[in-house]
């Protein structure tokens, strides 16, 4: 399912309709239309056999700090925004995927969709962590598609919005 939303997201890019996880003033300013899709739940997450792991809960974003982050980066962009740091040493990774497998070794800590993780947090390869005074969404991000104001959806990228639209509908 990762594969073909990533291939579908970049069919999309294409198509001049990316589908974002999150939009910023400045693309609001761009978007002629946006089309929430869904809502994914983001959880702090760390290895079972990271130091992380066996701290009293909740944890202070100053006990975050020292460790390893595992933070997304746009691939497109990326030197653009960051949202949810509290380390100050960060490894960016491009993929989730490879995210996912660092996390699991016990390199770092990060946040995950919780569909994502919750095989990991049941067999107890994962812990999730409680953050003190986390500033997180605990409902969710929204999952957008969208597409510039300039430019016009061709044939293709109407379908599949309209596709889109109707799988997360359901």
């Amino acid at each position: 399912m990762d594969q073909r939303f990533d291939e579908h997201r970049r069919w999309l890019a294409a198509q001049n309709a990316p589908v974002v996880d999150h939009l910023s003033a400045d693309q609001l300013a761009t978007i002629k239309q946006a089309y929430p899709l869904s809502r994914t739940v983001m959880r702090p997450v760390v290895g079972a056999g990271h130091p992380l792991a066996t701290v009293r809960q909740p944890v202070s974003t100053h006990e975050l700090e020292p460790h390893v982050q595992l933070v997304l980066s746009d691939p497109v962009d990326p030197a653009g925004q960051n949202y949810g740091l509290a380390s100050a040493r960060l490894w960016r990774f491009a993929d989730l995927n490879r995210r996912y497998d660092f996390v699991l070794a016990g390199f770092g800590w990060c946040r995950m969709p919780e569909h994502l993780f919750a095989d990991a947090l049941g067999d107890g390869r994962l812990v999730e962590l409680v953050i003190q005074d986390d500033t997180a969404p605990r409902d969710g991000l929204t999952i957008f598609a969208a597409h510039a104001r300039d430019r016009v959806l061709g044939p293709g990228a109407t379908h599949l919005l309209s596709a889109l639209r109707k799988r997360f509908a359901a």
